[in-house]
C-alpha cells in the first residue's frame, strides 16, 4: 500500500494497460476519459473517498478507460490483494462490490445470448410500450415519472410534451447498426447514433424498486451520469436513486447529445 502524489494533468491509469492496482482518492479530483477514434470523451470525475480502477482489478481485465489528475491528487495505491483485504474488512463495501459483480454477470449472460441467438430487428425505432394508452404520449394521471428531451437532438425521439413511464424497467439504448445483433431483451427507447458511438445498444434503464425509482447503467461503454453522479464500470456504482422533482440523465460522457430530463412527481 503506497501513497502517491499527482500533479494536475498527470496520467494515473492508461486505457489498454493491465489492471494491476486500484486507487483510493484521498484528496483532489480525477478525470476519467476514453479515446474514441482519436477523440477524447470525458466520462466523469472520481472524487476524494472514491475508488479508481476497482472493477478492472477485480475482474482481471485491461483498463477500458484512462484517468488523469484534474487537480493535484493524493491517492492510496493498492495491489489486488491489498484491495481485497480492504473489502474483507468493510462489509458494506464488500456487499456493494458483490452486488455489482452479480449484476454484471447477469448483463454478460444477456450479451452472450444476443451473440449466439440474434433476434430479428424490430422496425420501430421508438417503443411506447411503457406508456399509458390514454392521451398524447401516454399521458395519465397515474404516471409518476415523465421523460423529456434535454437536448435538441433528442426532440426527434422523445415527445416534447413528455413520455409517461408506466411500466418498469424502462430501457434506453442505441439502435443497432447494420450487422449488429438486436438486444435479447427489447429496448423501449431505441435511438440512432453514428460512429464514434456515444450510446451503447443497452445503455441504461429506469427501474422501480421497493425503496423508490432509480437509474441503472446496463454495462454501457461510456457510462451514465445522473444529477452529477457517475455510473458504470469506471466509477463506484452502477445505479442512482431519482429524487422528487427534476432529474438530469446524460448517457455517453460529458457533452453527449443523449441527455434526458426525468420528472418524478410527489406520490
Amino acid at each position: 500500500m503506497e501513497q502517491r502524489q499527482y500533479k494536475a494533468g498527470d496520467i494515473i491509469l492508461k486505457q489498454g494497460e493491465e489492471s494491476e492496482v486500484a486507487y483510493r482518492v484521498i484528496t483532489g479530483e480525477v478525470e476519467v476519459f476514453s479515446e474514441l477514434e482519436d477523440q477524447k470523451v470525458v466520462l466523469g470525475i472520481v472524487k476524494a473517498g472514491e475508488f479508481l480502477g476497482e472493477m478492472g482489478i477485480i475482474e482481471g481485465r485491461p483498463r477500458s478507460a484512462s484517468a488523469r489528475a484534474k487537480t493535484p491528487v493524493t491517492a492510496l495505491q493498492l495491489e489486488r490483494w491489498e484491495f481485497l483485504r480492504e473489502m474483507s474488512g468493510d462489509s458494506s463495501s464488500a456487499y456493494r462490490v458483490i452486488a455489482r459483480l452479480s449484476e454484471r454477470l447477469r448483463l454478460a449472460n444477456s450479451r452472450f445470448v444476443e451473440a449466439v441467438v440474434p433476434r430479428r430487428q424490430d422496425s420501430a425505432s421508438v417503443s411506447h410500450a411503457q406508456s399509458a394508452p390514454d392521451g398524447p404520449a401516454g399521458r395519465s394521471a397515474e404516471a409518476r415519472l415523465r421523460l423529456f428531451p434535454s437536448s435538441e437532438s433528442m426532440l426527434a425521439h422523445v415527445p416534447k410534451e413528455d413520455l409517461a413511464l408506466m411500466k418498469f424497467p424502462f430501457s434506453v439504448g442505441r439502435r443497432p447498426s447494420a450487422g449488429e445483433p438486436v438486444p435479447a431483451v427489447p429496448i423501449d427507447l431505441s435511438i440512432p447514433d453514428s460512429k464514434p458511438f456515444r450510446l451503447s445498444r443497452r445503455h441504461f434503464s429506469v427501474n422501480c424498486s421497493p425503496s423508490g425509482y432509480l437509474v441503472l447503467d446496463l454495462g454501457s461503454t461510456l457510462g451514465t451520469a445522473v444529477n452529477g453522479s457517475y455510473l458504470g464500470e469506471h466509477f463506484g456504482m452502477d445505479s442512482k436513486a431519482l429524487k422528487v422533482g427534476e432529474n438530469l440523465i446524460t448517457a455517453g460522457g460529458e457533452a453527449s447529445p443523449f441527455s434526458f430530463k426525468v420528472v418524478l412527481e410527489q406520490g
